[in-house]
């Protein structure tokens, strides 16, 4: 079969032949048909990126579609040629306080994480991997809709765990910050489906946020930030009606705190903020602005196997859809084009490679 091989960060990707594998005890064998890229691919293969690579040539990519090749031992709920998305988020199943934790195909992430990707080393970007059953999701009922419009559950679930753990109720009012980005675009559709009345979109870039105002049926504003926390934390407040129930932050490698702090204070009295995103800086918070608002603040990171089903079944009912999703469809040997388009990007646009014979039209 063929898998692009990452030799060692900073050296060039190369397509290869490489022997199929037959799945470890525990595991499964999927075919992939399509994979979507994160913005920041270029920068991790150049290893320009802080994280934890595997220490052996492997095959880089996080998220994807496919349908199971094999079934290990001892994996007892899953059927050759079924339907099934990837994660990349991998816990340990120990019943520890603190399992290891690793993303597979990326990084290792806890300290005890690197024998985890000394064990599943490769990621999706191969036509077919070996992964932990725990970090397979079925997507039974799904079978009319194209792989690579499924792609972008990859793009979903991200932000999808960060609004469920902020205790995002239906009718309640949300601020996404970083809402021109990859993933903060991906969190207006989320809230959108979890039942917001209203969702404003922040973000620098009025052009980008423009295209999310359309979602919706009208439950969606956007404010342009000027810089000026104070006047876009009221304008941010004005936009919501009087102030938001959640602020959901997801900047991506802020180098100052102002529109951080602008939606936390957009915030009505008691409300929740979840930080999510990759801010550079510290974040200067007043002791007693926090006390006297009964703000929560929470940080989170990724998502849970219950969150990845939860946005499966909303897609499945069609309440989150994914034909606002963008798709440009790169061929696996084209990887390197798709790794530029990737990094281009933006909002509500999805980067995706499909697999040799998986058709690359949808309807």
């Amino acid at each position: 079969m063929k898998a692009w091989i990452l030799d060692r960060p900073g050296q060039p990707l190369a397509l290869r032949d490489v022997p199929q594998p037959d799945p470890r005890r525990g595991a499964l064998l999927v075919g992939m048909e399509a994979v979507p890229l994160l913005s920041y691919t270029r920068q991790y293969v150049e290893g320009k990126l802080p994280f934890g690579y595997p220490d052996r040539p492997f095959s880089p990519g996080t998220n994807g579609i496919g349908r199971v090749l094999a079934v290990g031992e001892g994996v007892y709920g899953y059927r050759v040629g079924q339907r099934v998305a990837l994660s990349p988020y991998w816990v340990a199943d120990e019943a520890l306080r603190e399992p290891a934790q690793a993303l597979l195909g990326l990084t290792a992430i806890s300290p005890d994480s690197a024998p985890m990707l000394a064990d599943f080393a490769h990621g999706t970007l191969r036509e077919a991997v070996e992964f932990p059953a725990s970090t397979v999701f079925p997507l039974d009922g799904l079978d009319d809709m194209p792989s690579v419009r499924l792609a972008a559950l990859g793009k979903l679930v991200v932000p999808f765990g960060g609004l469920r753990r902020g205790r995002l109720a239906a009718g309640e009012t949300v601020v996404v910050n970083g809402a021109a980005g990859a993933f903060g675009a991906a969190a207006v559709l989320d809230a959108l489906a979890l039942g917001a009345s209203r969702v404003v979109a922040v973000g620098r870039r009025a052009a980008a946020l423009a295209p999310l105002a359309n979602l919706g049926g009208g439950r969606v504003a956007t404010v342009a930030l000027s810089g000026d926390s104070a006047r876009d934390s009221g304008a941010i407040r004005d936009a919501a009606g009087g102030g938001a129930d959640l602020a959901f932050d997801m900047v991506g490698h802020a180098s100052d705190p102002n529109a951080t702090l602008a939606a936390l204070r957009s915030l009505r009295r008691n409300g929740r903020m979840v930080l999510m995103g990759s801010m550079e800086v510290d974040l200067p918070i007043v002791y007693r602005e926090m006390l006297i608002n009964n703000w929560e603040l929470i940080g989170h990171f990724m998502y849970s196997g219950a969150d990845y089903r939860a946005l499966i079944a909303l897609v499945r009912s069609g309440q989150v859809p994914l034909d606002a999703i963008e798709i440009e469809r790169y061929p696996l040997d084209a990887l390197e084009a798709a790794i530029d388009a990737a990094q281009e990007a933006q909002g509500l646009t999805c980067v995706t490679v499909c697999m040799p014979g998986v058709p690359q039209s949808m309807p």
